[in-house]
Formats: structure tokens, C-alpha cells, sequence
């Protein structure tokens, strides 16, 4: 029924080699991408106000399309990150260094956000999450079938390219790459199984701080709220507190040289795509071709729109709507 239904369509619109699925949506998003270059590209031209929607979203726009710079500048960008890194000596700093990292965007050890209370929707609460994988989710360290194999071979040796690429040699960087399978895993297996993730009750676990010390002693819930700059903050809700108990026993179990190996992977993998072509081209190799089935990668244009209204989406969509949405569009749908 399905090929009945869909087979003409399907044969009409065959997958584009730079997508990894297809279909009316896609489309749709292609051609508002479309769109979106006419206007970042004007903004880019333009001599806007300073500090207006068309001067930000032009000015990151061409940020993000000058190569020249971008090679130029090589690893510039995280180098100070990675000196923070390299020079953690305790606890405290493996503490204070996972939350710039975090605020940065990176995924180490678990994610924090602000989220509705599941069951009071007027209230809003901090959230603590499962997270610190490199890979999609827990089952892709677990099973143990021959392609889920295939995949983390696949996995250590994109880890082992990345460090590589930052300087290491060859050596050292296989076995990093292996440090950072073996903590990921630790923490696949800390983690809750997807089915378990749809159950609202069974994420939901309002604790206080004293309750947050008992879970995790290594861990300073204070400092980090204070860090993260709501030291105001003495209730959460934990999603998984199994896995952060099994985190906090990583914490110390865990020799500080693999954590910074561990930081130094979530780093540069979160900002390949802002670094030289080298990295980009490693981490498409992965994470599109391997991944996702895609044959290549976006072209620029489309990458750096992406990003443009990942960072400043409300500024970007204030401009579209002004040129794609006028009263009489709102008025009609």
C-alpha cells in the first residue's frame, strides 16, 4: 500500500546526495532557506544601523562565509578553552570548567536547562538531564549487533582523526579516542532507555539541595547554580538520578587526565564547524556520510544560514516576516 500510495512520488524526487531524507517538508524548508539567503545576503551588503536585526544577522552571516579568515585564524578560536583545559588540577575545576563549557554549548557530562514543571505548568525549574555522549543516544554503545560495532570503530577512529587534527600524534591520539569510548560508555549504561524517557513519572524528581548532596556528594550543586548564574536556584528536577549518581561516582573514579582528554573531544566536536575546512570535512565524514547516509555535505551558503538562525533566529525571523509575511498573509491564515 505504501509503495501504491507514495511509489510515484518517490520515484519523481529521488534524495538529494546532500540530504539523508526527503520529502514535501524537506522541500519546503529547502526553498525557505532559499529564502533566508536572499535576505542574509542583502543584510551582508547593506549598510545597516548599528545594532539592528539586518546589521547582526548580516555581520554573522559574513562571519561565518569568510574561509579566508576562518583558515587564518586555524584553532585560535578554542585555543583558550583548551589551555583551561589542559591546566584543570582538582575537583573544583573539572566542576567549573564543564560549566563553560556547558554555557558554551558543548554537551559534557549532563545538560542543565529551564523547563516547565511537568506537573505545575505555571512554574518554571531547573532541569538537570542525562547527556555527555558523543554518539545519538545510549543504545549506540550497547547493542551489540556486527553494524552497531562497525559504527564505534567508525566512532573511535572520527575521534582519533579530530585529536589528530589538533596536533596530537597518531599514537596518542588512538588512545584518547578510546578514553573517551570508555567514559561515553560509562555513561550509556548510567543512562535511561528511551522507553523509559517517555514517561513523564518516571523523569520527574523535584529535590532540594540536600537531597541534591545526598545523590552526589562530589558534586557542588551551589557553586554551579552560582556559576551558571542563578545562585538563587535550591530545588530542581532530576530526569535520571540514577545517572547522575553513577556520574558522580565517575567523578572521582575517573583520573583527571581522561577528563581532559574527554572536555578537549566535546570541545572541538561542538566547534568543527566553525574551524578550517579540515574539520569540517572529518566531521561531515561521520556524522553525514556514516551517520545520516548523506553523500555531501551542504554547501556553505546553507550551512551558515542554518547557523545565522540557530544564533539569532528571533532577529532573523523579524526580517523575514517584514519581506515574506505581510499583514494580508497573517490576515488570510
Amino acid at each position: 500500500f505504501y509503495q501504491f500510495a507514495m511509489g510515484g512520488w518517490m520515484k519523481a524526487n529521488p534524495i538529494p546526495p546532500e540530504y539523508s531524507t526527503w520529502g514535501s517538508f524537506s522541500q519546503l524548508l529547502d526553498k525557505n532557506q532559499q529564502n533566508l539567503r536572499q535576505i542574509l545576503e542583502a543584510a551582508e551588503k547593506q549598510q545597516a544601523a548599528p545594532g539592528s536585526n539586518e546589521q547582526k544577522i548580516g555581520d554573522f552571516y559574513a562571519s561565518c562565509m569568510d574561509t579566508a579568515a576562518i583558515e587564518a585564524a586555524g584553532t585560535k578560536p578554542i585555543d583558550a578553552e583548551l589551555a583551561s583545559i589542559a591546566e584543570m588540577k582538582n575537583g573544583v575545576d573539572l566542576q567549573a570548567e564543564a560549566v563553560r563549557l556547558q554555557k558554551a554549548g558543548d554537551g559534557v557530562l549532563f545538560r542543565f536547562s529551564a523547563r516547565q514543571d511537568a506537573k505545575d505548568s505555571s512554574e518554571v525549574v531547573g532541569a538537570a538531564w542525562q547527556g555527555g555522549l558523543g554518539l545519538p543516544e545510549r543504545e549506540y554503545y550497547l547493542k551489540d549487533d556486527d553494524k552497531s560495532k562497525q559504527l564505534r570503530e567508525a566512532y573511535v577512529k572520527h575521534v582519533s582523526r579530530m585529536f589528530e587534527l589538533l596536533g596530537d600524534s597518531g599514537e596518542t591520539a588512538a588512545t584518547e579516542a578510546n578514553t573517551v569510548l570508555r567514559i561515553e560508555t560509562s555513561l550509556a549504561e548510567a543512562s535511561m532507555k528511551n522507553t523509559d524517557l517517555r514517561e513523564p513519572n518516571k523523569t520527574y524528581h523535584r529535590m532540594k539541595l540536600a537531597d541534591l548532596r545526598a545523590m552526589t556528594p562530589n558534586f557542588n550543586w551551589e557553586s554551579y547554580f552560582k556559576a551558571l548564574g542563578h545562585p538563587e536556584l535550591n530545588q530542581i528536577n532530576v530526569g535520571q538520578p540514577d545517572f547522575f549518581k553513577a556520574l558522580d561516582a565517575q567523578l572521582t573514579a575517573t583520573p583527571l587526565a581522561d577528563w581532559k582528554t574527554y572536555y578537549r573531544w566535546h570541545l572541538v566536536d561542538s566547534a568543527a564547524s566553525e574551524l578550517p575546512e579540515k574539520f569540517v570535512d572529518e566531521e561531515f565524514a561521520f556524522r553525514g556520510k556514516t551517520l545520516t547516509g548523506a553523500k555531501e555535505i551542504q554547501p556553505r551558503w546553507k550551512r551558515c544560514t542554518r547557523a545565522t538562525d540557530r544564533a539569532l533566529g528571533e532577529a532573523l525571523g523579524q526580517v523575514y516576516i517584514q519581506k515574506y509575511f505581510p499583514p494580508e498573509a497573517k490576515a488570510h491564515a
